[in-house]
């Protein structure tokens, strides 16, 4: 900030200059704060903001257990006390996941998800409570331990992307576990060319070679991290068949001798509990095992062959599963006839055959025909995902987040709606959170409201309602908390005011709400808006042109200033963003009486100190009557009006 809107001491800098503060003014009354999200006593804060003369407040339950901690009568209580002096409320929502990761990033299945839905509606429940005309803004961020990407500025000069993924995360959609992406160059033998200079293969030539995209200063082949997902699922689909293919041949090894000795059992039967051999196909009895030749003991091995055989079987069901639930619908439908074959011929090949009056009878030859279903079965499934993909088992963080985020606000909106009615139900105002964090880019910000806005609106639908009414209310009960703060730390990766700007651009038309805070772009410090080097005014430029700025509640959040230097941060938002001192827009700003040395509407300074207030009370009640305070009776000396 190239002038300060506030003299930190005698001979700042001049607060008459055109370049105050942030260079963007506005009206104190748009300009709201939150104080500490550390304690339940926010009815406490309520009335301190209230003391400051803020016309808007957050009610911060940003800490999950502290939220707890609040009791019902207070939420009453800041409603009443809010009402009465024209304040109006916003809420920021717990620090919780709603795809369903925990704080530690690890994924809880739908069940954490649906959890973490309840808790968050319990919060819009009581947010509710605080202002009888609704449409409360609630705060929740768009992650809250799903893991994310850190990326940087592509270089245009090398052909790349506006923005690179230098490092992501991918989710295993079966057990959550997590896998690290990275952008990488590795030597690969195939291709000799990128063994002294790196490159990406970019096709072949007409003669069969690979065509080659070099890459100035790299050696081997790049491996960006998205398609680095394709390498992680083709190596654990490989896992999968090659454990199938292990158990099947070791059935296979131990059947083949027996095999080969009981050929003449191949279409045979023997009656369970009896020595009787029957030919399936002719009804002819044939003769028990010889024991001299060892066909009994050949008999008793292929059985005993079965319990791998069983395994082989299982392994196989379970990458079925996994090929059907992860693969494309071309590959689906391929999957579904092998199905139909697997069980004809399973069928076909049955251990235990029925013979009617309670008898029944036991392949003899079943498990090899069993273990030659498994491999013609499994050679075929190899060939399924081959000529398409291997089943993305595997997904993208922030891919895999979106959809179950997208189902959890969709379905706040939902219920919010049936249950507290369309005037009562808050705007879930979605704020994404610090770059590297999960939905935190703005690409996946915009695609995370269009999934939520489309997931609330079909149910609308689904209850009768018309599109183009369901489509106009999801917009209007659900949209962004754009925090410019959290967007500024985006120049730590090396993006600049520019990107900032461009960001902004794409998400105003979806934006409800701002949180204003300050920092240097490497931590969220929440400084106070103009102590930082955030680009606040033309991020507001660009949210004005949007039309809508003026009905945007614009919150300060300066926890960390509070902290640290144990100061309300209100002033100072008022100082930075030139907001008159009195209402009729009469007199000075706050940021040019920070600097006034003297003038009578500067209300403070070495004029008029804070230990005049101690010697002579608040309303200067205690002044000598010579000086104009109270007469003895309690009236004043002028008009004979009570002083106090």
């Amino acid at each position: 900030m190239s002038n300060s809107y506030e003299g930190f001491y005698d001979g700042g800098g001049s607060s008459f200059n055109s370049e105050y503060g942030i260079g963007f003014k506005m009206s104190a009354s748009q300009l709201g704060f939150s104080v500490n999200p550390q304690t339940a006593n926010q009815l406490g804060d309520t009335m301190n903001a209230i003391k400051q003369g803020t016309k808007v407040f957050e009610v911060s339950m940003l800490m999950p257990d502290v939220t707890e901690t609040i009791p019902t009568q207070h939420f009453k209580e800041m409603k009443a006390i809010m009402k009465l002096s024209g304040v109006k409320p916003s809420v920021h929502g717990p620090m919780i996941d709603p795809a369903g990761f925990d704080e530690k990033g690890n994924w809880k299945q739908e069940i954490g998800r649906a959890d973490n839905e309840r808790r968050m509606f319990d919060t819009i429940e009581k947010a509710a409570i605080l202002d009888s005309d609704g449409s409360v803004p609630v705060v929740f961020h768009s992650s809250a331990g799903a893991p994310g990407a850190e990326w940087r500025p592509g270089d245009k000069e090398k052909g790349e992307n506006d923005r690179i993924m230098e490092k992501g995360v991918a989710i295993n959609k079966e057990t959550g576990e997590a896998t690290l992406l990275n952008r990488e160059y590795k030597f690969r033998p195939e291709h000799p060319e990128l063994l002294e200079k790196g490159g990406d293969v970019v096709g072949r030539n007409k003669d069969g070679s690979y065509k080659y995209d070099f890459i100035e200063g790299a050696k081997g082949k790049l491996f960006d991290a998205e398609s680095t997902v394709d390498s992680v699922n083709a190596a654990k689909w490989e896992n999968q068949l090659v454990e199938v293919a292990q158990m099947s041949k070791h059935a296979s090894e131990l059947m083949e001798t027996p095999a080969l000795n009981l050929h003449d059992y191949k279409d045979a039967y023997i009656v369970e509990g009896t020595r009787d051999i029957v030919d399936a196909k002719t009804g002819e009895k044939l003769d028990y095992f010889n024991s001299e030749d060892g066909q009994a003991d050949y008999y008793n091995k292929m059985r005993s062959a079965g319990l791998f055989l069983e395994n082989a079987e299982l392994s196989f069901a379970a990458a079925f599963n996994q090929a059907y639930k992860y693969g494309s619908p071309e590959q689906q439908k391929e999957l579904k006839k092998l199905s139909e074959e697997y069980s004809k011929k399973s069928d076909e090949s049955r251990d235990m055959i029925p013979l009617g009056d309670g008898k029944v009878g036991v392949g003899i030859w079943t498990p090899v025909k069993r273990q030659g279903l498994v491999d013609d079965s499994l050679r075929e499934l190899q060939r399924i995902t081959r000529e398409g993909r291997a089943p993305e088992l595997f997904q993208e963080s922030n891919e895999f987040a979106l959809d179950k985020a997208a189902r959890t606000f969709g379905n706040l909106a939902a219920k919010s709606y049936d249950e507290l009615g369309k005037d009562k139900a808050p705007v879930l105002a979605i704020e994404p959170f610090h770059p590297g964090a999960g939905l935190s880019e703005t690409k996946d910000m915009v695609e995370l409201v269009k999934r939520s806005r489309e997931n609330f609106a079909g149910q609308l639908v689904d209850k009768g309602m018309g599109k183009k009414a369901a489509a106009k209310i999801a917009a209007d009960k659900i949209g962004v908390t754009w925090d410019v703060g959290h967007i500024n730390m985006i120049k730590k990766h090396g993006f600049t005011d520019k990107d900032i700007v461009a960001d902004t651009k794409e998400i105003a038309p979806m934006v409800k709400h701002v949180h204003l805070t300050d920092n240097f772009g490497h931590a969220d410090t929440h400084l106070v808006p103009g102590m930082g080097n955030s680009p606040i005014k033309k991020i507001l430029e660009e949210l004005e042109k949007t039309g809508r700025l003026d009905e945007m509640k614009k919150i300060t959040e300066a926890g960390g200033f509070f902290q640290h230097f144990k100061t309300s941060p209100h002033p100072l938002t008022m100082g930075a963003f030139g907001s008159g001192i009195y209402g009729m827009k009469a007199g000075a700003t706050w940021n040019e009486a920070a600097g006034i040395q003297g003038a009578y509407n500067g209300g403070y300074g070495n004029l008029n100190p804070g230990i005049h207030h101690q010697y002579f009370g608040a309303g200067f009640t205690t002044m000598p009557v010579e000086l104009g305070g109270q007469m003895p009776g309690g009236d004043s000396r002028f008009g004979g009006a009570p002083m106090a």
